[in-house]
């Protein structure tokens, strides 16, 4: 008899084990409703995806109703997002899909590689130390600079450049379309013009143009200060 596939070997429970990485990034509490709105998916299925993750021990959920990752979960989580940051790279750098809209294209492609072929990407890339969107590869540099800081907690009149957007930007198109329009991108400089705590936005400048950000997103996007 086959022996039955764990329930994270499916494409929908890896989608699932991804968004729960990606949202702990924001050091913030992960719930069901969160996931919910993230994955667009009903509290129902949910509740039933999660059940199964944690039958299969990927994941585990506190008194709290908090959702955390087990070892197993994590360790799986991670190989499944370096394979999609190399796809990311893949599709912007070698063919020439735009910056903005990489992520979702990765989301389906990824699922079809094996890994032989995921280490031969790896090579014919030059073993990347990070996605076009600035985020660590596994494998490759995993960690952030230590003087990073991310927006909102910069000073006007501040110099600053992009390090990393934050994988959670990443999921509206309309929102990344948005920053590359304004130059917000890893390795672009801005000044911080203006900075609001009553509106909770941040106002950037490059070039003569200015970006108005919401604290949400200034929070989510690392920069470290030029001097």
């Amino acid at each position: 008899m086959a022996k039955q596939k764990n329930e994270g070997d499916s494409v929908v429970a890896q989608e699932y084990l991804q968004a729960i990485y990606a949202l702990s990034a924001d050091s913030k509490p992960i719930k069901s409703i969160t996931l919910s709105k993230w994955m667009k998916s009903s509290p129902s299925t949910v509740h039933a995806t999660l059940s199964r993750l944690q039958r299969d021990k990927y994941v585990k959920i506190n008194k709290k109703k908090e959702i955390q990752l087990t070892k197993s979960g994590l360790e799986k989580a991670e190989a499944l997002t370096r394979r999609h940051r190399l796809v990311e790279a893949f599709l912007c750098d070698k063919l020439g899909i735009p910056w903005y809209e990489v992520h979702n294209h990765a989301h389906i492609l990824e699922h079809g590689l094996t890994s032989l072929v995921e280490e031969k990407l790896a090579e014919f890339l030059g073993y990347p130390e990070t996605c076009p969107h600035g985020t660590p590869i596994l494998g490759g540099r995993n960690s952030l600079p230590d003087e990073m800081r991310y927006l909102h907690d910069f000073d006007v009149g501040d110099v600053v450049e992009i390090i990393v957007i934050n994988e959670i930007l990443e999921e509206s198109i309309e929102l990344m379309k948005f920053l590359q329009d304004k130059s917000i991108k890893p390795g672009e400089k801005h000044q911080i013009v203006d900075k609001t705590e009553v509106t909770r936005t941040i106002v950037l400048e490059s070039n003569g143009a200015t970006a108005t950000l919401t604290f949400d997103i200034a929070e989510r996007i690392g920069a470290i200060k030029i001097d």
